[in-house]
């Protein structure tokens, strides 16, 4: 009966770990985010804007889902059933959304690593419930669920930077593209501000000037020459303080932005800044990192607890039924009231010492005298 109940259950729970796998899957093909899309948007600041939609809240969700069923599976069953009822459906499931998620397909390198990372994830959290005292499923789920994040981060590594070696100029072109030639500047708003920091500048200067004392005594003054630049100076300060003087401040400096050399720049930062040519030819290296350290800040502060609070609920509700795992016997001490004695048949003959008397060895080789021979008569 417990051998049917947990063939059962392990169909379940396969099934289970086969649709999130696949649901998963598609949202990360919703989201569009490849490894050549995550290279490339390096520098670009609108690509954080991904992790705030719909289709990014959705996959944290039932990925965080697939790895707390994983985690919470550990221990529920026999241990060869666990490891067929989690990896098999997630290799079935991993290879139906490979074909039909073409944006999913292209992550095939991190398979492995995430295929691998299943079986620590189990161990880890088998471990952990035999270890900790408190907080039992929470802590071991989300123990099981760093373990196999911390895999993938590796694996993402890997996988980026396997992908970023032949594109390497190509990279760091779009990063020179970006960064001087407006994408950045823009996203941040320099040019704005840089307005108001001149504007700032002038109308501190300009206040400065008006409410000196010698400016004072000149208000007093009724000479036309005079009395002109005193009205100049007001309607001067009166232009920097309106809307319009910024907005034409902005145009000149975005105008101003537009022709500037970058080739011009980029040689002398080249020739002036030390190491700047191999960051230039490893900056794949740096593009990997990067993509790698994304992933890793969203698994710390998104899938991470997102994967123990799933896996505390699915520890509770999924059945513990009994199971035999396959462990050699050996066989039971006789029970004994104390210590008894071996039996006789197996004991050593006792010695038997035999007294012999001691004579010199010239007594022993003499032969007896007459006397003696004749005293015993």
């Amino acid at each position: 009966m417990s051998v049917e109940l947990g063939s059962r259950k392990t169909i379940i729970i396969g099934a289970a770990v086969f649709i999130l796998t696949l649901v998963w899957a598609f949202f990360l093909d919703q989201l569009a985010i490849t490894p050549d899309s995550l290279l490339f948007s390096v520098g670009d600041l609108q690509s954080i804007g991904l992790f705030a939609t719909v289709n990014f809240a959705l996959f944290a969700l039932f990925f965080s889902a697939t790895l707390a069923l994983i985690t919470a599976s550990a221990d529920k069953d026999d241990r060869a059933r666990v490891y067929v009822s989690t990896i098999v459906p997630s290799i079935l499931a991993c290879a139906v959304g490979a074909l039909l998620f073409g944006k999913f397909a292209q992550w095939y390198p991190l398979a492995l690593f995430y295929f691998g990372a299943i079986p620590l994830m189990l161990e880890t959290s088998r471990m952990k419930r035999l270890e900790l005292k408190n907080f039992v499923a929470f802590r071991s789920s989300f123990s099981g669920a760093q373990r196999g994040l911390q895999i993938l981060g590796i694996g993402i590594l890997v996988t980026l930077a396997i992908v970023a070696l032949p594109q390497s100029q190509g990279l760091y072109g779009q990063f020179e593209n970006s960064l001087f030639q407006g994408k950045v500047i823009q996203q941040l708003d320099v040019q704005k501000i840089t307005a108001d920091f001149l504007i700032t500048t002038q109308r501190s200067t300009l206040i400065q000037v008006t409410e000196s004392e010698p400016f004072t005594k000149l208000r007093t003054k009724t000479d036309p020459e005079v009395m002109g630049f005193v009205s100049l100076m007001d309607t001067t300060l009166d232009t920097v303080n309106s809307q319009g003087y910024r907005d034409k401040v902005i145009q000149q400096v975005k105008d101003e932005q537009m022709n500037i050399d970058t080739s011009s720049i980029l040689s002398q930062v080249e020739k002036s800044v030390p190491g700047y040519s191999t960051l230039k030819n490893y900056y794949w290296v740096v593009a990997a990192l990067l993509g790698s350290i994304l992933f890793f800040a969203m698994a710390t502060f998104v899938l991470q607890p997102l994967s123990a609070v799933f896996g505390t609920l699915f520890y509770l509700y999924i059945p513990a039924e009994t199971y035999e795992e396959t462990i050699p016997s050996e066989p039971a001490p006789a029970e004994t009231t104390g210590w008894s004695a071996p039996p006789t048949d197996t004991m050593p003959p006792a010695p038997v010492y035999t007294h012999v008397e001691e004579t010199p060895a010239k007594q022993a080789n003499t032969p007896p005298s007459p006397q003696d021979a004749g005293s015993k008569f």
